[in-house]
């Protein structure tokens, strides 16, 4: 590892913090730098990254230490480690505001977590006071298929509430589309009558990929490769 790769972090995460005009945000720096990002597999960028996160602890850093959080997630999503993973799940405690903890969490989700993995961290923002957290908590579960996940998952659709969880309900669904087994179908079939079609539609979708997997069936929504 050397100054020069070190300079090259620094430099496309100060491009990918650019502000500016463009009539087309695709012809922007920061849209172009994010695609960039996308494409590093480098395991070796992984220490210099966390340096550098560790050397931007201010608040007033926190675009810095995000945007370096997005290109490690992205060379994980390349590159699996199981020690990267936890580095990142880790940061969910080091970090309280709700515009860092949010990217983290979605991140994540596009990780395959090891099911015998701490995620407490994660845990403890399922129920978070600011949606955008809650949100992406929820979403992040269903990358990880330890009973815990779930059980967090089936706590919203135990909720009768419908109108004050809905979208907690929509996305708690999702996700145990994701990771869910056949257990979970009969927590599940009451919102197949939910008049709320985005609910309904979720629960129906959820039940078909856990029935597909179960049957070591393709799952029908997974996107193809």
């Amino acid at each position: 590892m050397t100054d020069s790769t070190t300079d090259y972090l620094q430099d496309l995460i100060a491009r990918m913090g650019t502000v500016e005009q463009t009539a087309d945000s695709r012809d922007s720096v920061s849209w172009k730098a994010c695609r960039e990002a996308e494409t590093l597999d480098d395991l070796s960028l992984l220490p210099l990254l966390e340096a550098i996160i560790a050397t931007h602890p201010k608040p007033k850093e926190r675009q810095i230490r995000c945007d370096a959080y997005f290109v490690y997630g992205k060379i994980l999503k390349n590159h699996f480690t199981e020690e990267g993973c936890a580095y990142l799940i880790g940061r969910l405690t080091m970090e309280k505001n709700k515009y860092a903890l949010y990217p983290l969490l979605d991140l994540l989700r596009d990780l395959p977590i090891p099911a015998e993995m701490d995620i407490a961290p994660i845990l403890q923002c399922v129920r978070h006071e600011q949606w955008t957290v809650r949100y992406s908590a929820i979403r992040a579960l269903g990358a990880c298929s330890a009973e815990e996940s779930r059980e967090a998952l089936r706590w919203y659709l135990r909720q009768e509430d419908e109108k004050t969880y809905r979208q907690e309900i929509i996305y708690a669904q999702a996700s145990l589309g994701r990771i869910g087994t056949p257990e979970d179908i009969p927590l599940i079939e009451p919102r197949l009558r939910s008049r709320s079609r985005d609910v309904k539609l979720s629960a129906e979708i959820a039940i078909e990929r856990i029935r597909a997997r179960a049957a070591g069936e393709p799952d029908p929504w997974e996107p193809s490769r």
